[in-house]
């Protein structure tokens, strides 16, 4: 099947469109969840060869709680037929570096048969690098001092913006909200001290400016697919 899909002319399309972009993630899906193509974007960010990822599914290449998180994007696009659109994630790439990545993915069909899931995840690295030079300085500030119970209002005096303006620089260049861009880079702030300390995940809640550490885990799980401690056992 993945074969068929990579053969088709809606996957040959998909296959010209990103295979020369290495800042974008690019797949194509069949059925059966196997990879029949990704470009160089996507082996780079797995950190293997391809020999090793094509024909492979996510359970091979990722942790298990982030293999399930993306086999049920699959499995509802494929069931619902809408596409997945502009869903930010917060991925850590192959050197362990934290990357922010918007994926979409949509169903490959040709004359009415459905062959597979197609999915870009473009690295907004550089959109954060380049945003607006009051965003930057929002961001900033928040990562300065992460635990601190940050409001919207003093950010947008920080950014020397209206909060309606830094409500609209925040959606176009992260697609997000202030107020979700701060619990992100909390999450941020918190895989660094997972993965460079060895302080208790109690600890790092607080750190992080978290309320409690049940609050903590389900923020932690919802943007990256896994506990803090299921995550700190697999980089063990």
């Amino acid at each position: 099947m993945a074969v068929e899909l990579v053969q088709s002319e809606s996957g040959r399309m998909f296959i010209d469109l990103v295979d020369g972009l290495p800042q974008v993630m690019g797949s194509l899906k069949g059925l059966d969840g196997r990879y029949g193509y990704v470009n160089e974007g996507f082996r780079s960010r797995a950190g293997r060869d391809l020999p090793r990822i094509i024909g492979a599914t996510v359970d091979d290449l990722f942790p298990a709680d982030l293999a399930d998180s993306y086999r049920a994007q699959d499995e509802l696009v494929l069931a619902t037929g809408q596409s997945l659109r502009a869903h930010l994630e917060l991925i850590v790439r192959a050197d362990g570096t934290l990357g922010w990545y918007v994926t979409s993915k949509s169903v490959v069909q040709e004359q009415d048969q459905v062959l597979g899931v197609a999915a870009i995840s473009i690295d907004l690295r550089a959109q954060l690098e380049s945003a607006h030079a009051g965003l930057a300085l929002a961001i900033a500030a928040v990562r300065e001092d992460v635990r601190r119970p940050w409001r919207v209002p003093e950010l947008a005096a920080i950014a020397g913006l209206s909060q309606v303006q830094l409500e609209r620089q925040s959606q176009r260049a992260l697609g997000i909200s202030p107020r979700s861009l701060i619990q992100r880079l909390r999450i941020e702030q918190a895989v660094q001290l997972i993965t460079t300390t060895d302080a208790t995940i109690g600890e790092i809640s607080a750190a992080c400016g978290f309320y409690d550490q049940s609050s903590f885990t389900r923020q932690f799980r919802r943007l990256l697919g896994l506990t803090p401690g299921s995550y700190r056992s697999d980089r063990s």
